[in-house]
């Protein structure tokens, strides 16, 4: 696996597991906690260009869904619907480039 592919998991699993916090009772959520925290700290490790927005997008879902487990805020979660959705398009950018790429 090389490092762009390696880069793609970390930030797609980061999103993931924001979004599956949003559907988990508070127990979980607590469990979960440290898990997305350490995500947090891959992201950031990110270093490649091309995933320089998506990085940004992912933090700041990530952020979001830290901020909805510690306080349980609505908006919190809100937020991190909305930039989860960010990054979903995000990705299909970047595959939709790639794929163009690949032709030429």
């Amino acid at each position: 696996m090389n490092s762009a592919d390696k880069e793609a998991e970390i930030l797609t699993n980061a999103t993931l597991l924001a979004g599956v916090l949003l559907k988990t009772d508070a127990s979980e959520r607590e469990a979960m906690l440290p898990k997305l925290k350490a995500f947090e700290t891959e992201v950031k490790a990110t270093q490649l260009e091309v995933h320089k927005n998506l990085k940004r997008l992912v933090i700041l879902t990530v952020n979001a869904a830290i901020r909805y487990v510690t306080s349980g805020k609505q908006s919190d979660a809100k937020l991190t619907r909305r930039h989860g959705n960010e990054v979903a398009k995000e990705f299909s950018r970047l595959k939709r480039l790639a794929q163009r790429r690949g032709r030429d």
